[in-house]
């Protein structure tokens, strides 16, 4: 049971984090305005309007998700023994609070500058802990072959986190709207952000092309690492897109989706990794 709920928790998780990126693209974030947990004052909000519909959507659903990941912590600190887990039980709490507290603190503001940035990478981070668990939870015998794809795969993991953070930078913080208007005097600071951030995923892509190669070599996780490269591919072509596009909503969400799918794939083979290390030691 405690190994079906956290897989359940976690394409809940996916799913409220492509709901809050559709709530972004949509330009929906201050459709039910600085009321909160109501809609504009309103339990039942005007429905006719889709920006409020998704909005509303947005918040509701993920209250249901903070108890869901609530009851998996509590589920995973009964019913297992290991240290790990227990610890990555209480951080996946401790990253609910806050990230609860910045979505609050995102409405109740009126979505200041930065927050939303704040907001997209503490989610992240949630996402992350919650695969780790899920990982820790399921135990599997060792296998001595996963040590040789651990390295490529924690240096790939790491880089694609920093280039999400620098990507989600670039989007909240407006600098991608100053690297399309001439005008604007900090073009040059917008245009080294974007391009350390095209940098970051030439990277990633290297480092999945190298973990997949080793996969393939040494026949471990060989659909996940197929998978895996396929949309670090996609995802960086993405980027690309949304350049040319100039950050338009559908070639924008569709990025970010990419990179959340991405960051789960990535981040359950490196636990994976990781959890059968802790079993060897």
């Amino acid at each position: 049971m405690k190994y079906n709920f956290s897989l359940f928790t976690i394409n809940v998780t996916i799913a409220a984090l492509i709901l809050g990126n559709l709530v972004v693209a949509t330009n929906s974030g201050d459709a039910c305005g600085t009321d909160w947990p109501f809609c504009n004052g309103q339990v039942i909000p005007d429905i006719t309007d889709y920006h409020v519909v998704i909005e509303y959507s947005h918040r509701l659903f993920t209250t249901l998700l903070g108890l869901v990941i609530l009851v998996n912590a509590i589920i995973a600190w009964k019913k297992s023994t290991g240290k790990a887990v227990k610890v990555i039980a209480v951080l996946s709490t401790i990253l609910l609070l806050i990230q609860a507290m910045i979505g609050g603190m995102n409405v109740l503001l009126g979505t200041p500058t930065g927050f939303t940035t704040l907001d997209v990478m503490f989610s992240l981070f949630l996402l992350i802990s919650l695969i780790f668990l899920h990982a820790g939870l399921n135990k599997r015998a060792e296998n001595i072959k996963l040590i040789e794809i651990k390295k490529p795969l924690m240096v790939g993991f790491s880089v694609l986190m920093t280039e999400v953070l620098v990507g989600a930078i670039f989007k909240h913080f407006e600098l991608s709207q100053q690297i399309f208007e001439v005008s604007n005097t900090g073009i040059q600071l917008a245009t080294f952000i974007y391009f350390i951030h095209g940098i970051l995923g030439l990277i990633t892509l290297f480092y999945t092309g190298y973990a997949v190669f080793l996969a393939l070599r040494f026949n471990v996780m060989k659909t996940s690492a197929l998978l895996l490269i396929l949309l670090a591919s996609l995802t960086t072509f993405g980027g690309f897109i949304v350049k040319t596009e100039e950050l338009s909503p559908i070639s924008s969400s569709v990025h970010m989706i990419l990179s959340i799918l991405t960051v789960a794939l990535l981040s359950h083979m490196t636990a994976i990794c990781y959890f059968n290390q802790k079993n060897k030691n």
